[in-house]
């Protein structure tokens, strides 16, 4: 077995602490626990990872060095470390999310996965990874690192079954062979999401289910960080999950880890997403907040109102000329 990396107690209590995880629901190991049990922990992380730390891309446009590093350690002190409200995509949250589970003791590996194209009708390379995690003999894809598409829970990889996801989207798992495929007897996982009952079911992607090690992980990273073709290097894109305890009174919204509480009322509901110079917060199939950015400052003010991100004047800076800048910048 790998001599991987694993979180001390000190780390996975940081951990914790930066999803906002309740302290009479901190376990340091899982190994005494049920299968019933383990299962609805591991969807207990997963939620508060959701909501806690966002899908983003913002090192690939704030920063001088544009350089996503997927070292587990460095991971570890920019989502975790830093307090600076900061997250990561795939690689990352999907690395870092894989430590913390086999810390605690999961049967848990990486795999990789191939992101579907809607507009070509085909897959992509390996640009993209998930978690498959084995409870009791049954074995779960688990993904903190995909978007407002991206699964809320563990999906079992059983064919057959549709499953909840913000009302009223639901998705789903088939297995079949994708079309590049010259032979079409090799079949692959595919998550497929819809968002409503009449809509058509959807590819988002397609994932291998044998183990993928960190040094493959480093690999794929070039090609979303790297690749002029790449849409992660053109645009600013921002994500997170909400939950129904999000909005107060005055309309404004509560601190993270008062709206989460471990409970029903509590659930995700919804998704707030920045899409280069505009923001959207879409809760139960209908939008509730659009705007529209004028300027850089704008899109900072709203990374830290919404998403907890707060960036270095250095970092601000970073971005002017570049494809990712609101290009009527006003100055700090």
């Amino acid at each position: 077995m790998a001599d991987r990396m694993r979180f001390d107690e000190s780390q996975i209590q940081s951990y914790y602490n930066r999803i906002a995880l309740p302290e009479d629901k901190r376990h340091f190991s899982v190994t005494s626990l049920s299968d019933v049990d383990k299962l609805m922990y591991l969807d207990l992380l997963k939620k508060h990872h959701l909501v806690t730390v966002p899908f983003e891309n913002l090192t690939l446009h704030y920063s001088w060095h544009r350089v996503i590093d997927v070292s587990i350690r460095h991971l570890f002190s920019k989502i975790v470390t830093y307090n600076n409200g900061r997250g990561g995509y795939c690689m990352e949250v999907n690395s870092l999310f894989h430590i913390l589970l086999l810390s605690l003791g999961y049967d848990v590996f990486m795999a990789g996965a191939r992101v579907y194209s809607p507009e070509r009708k085909v897959y992509g390379g390996f640009s993209h990874c998930v978690n498959i995690v084995n409870i009791g003999g049954v074995r779960y894809f688990v993904d903190v690192g995909f978007g407002a598409n991206g699964p809320l829970f563990a999906v079992p990889l059983q064919l057959g079954q549709e499953h909840v996801h913000v009302t009223p989207a639901r998705v789903r798992l088939v297995r079949e062979p994708i079309v590049q495929n010259v032979n079409q007897d090799s079949k692959v996982w595919i998550y497929q999401h819809k968002i409503n009952a009449e809509s058509d079911w959807v590819p988002m992607y397609c994932f291998v289910d044998f183990e993928f090690i960190l040094e493959d992980i480093r690999g794929m990273n070039l090609s979303p960080s790297k690749s002029v073709t790449s849409w992660f290097t053109q645009k600013i894109v921002v994500t997170r999950f909400t939950t129904k305890r999000e909005v107060q009174d005055d309309g404004d919204l509560k601190p993270v880890e008062k709206a989460l509480n471990s409970g029903p009322s509590d659930e995700i509901d919804g998704a707030l997403i920045i899409d280069h110079n505009k923001l959207k917060w879409r809760r139960d199939g209908r939008n509730i907040l659009e705007q529209t950015f004028a300027n850089d400052q704008e899109r900072i003010n709203a990374l830290e109102r919404y998403f907890g991100v707060s960036l270095t004047v250095e970092d601000r800076e970073a971005i002017r000329g570049t494809a990712g800048e609101i290009k009527q910048w006003r100055g700090y």
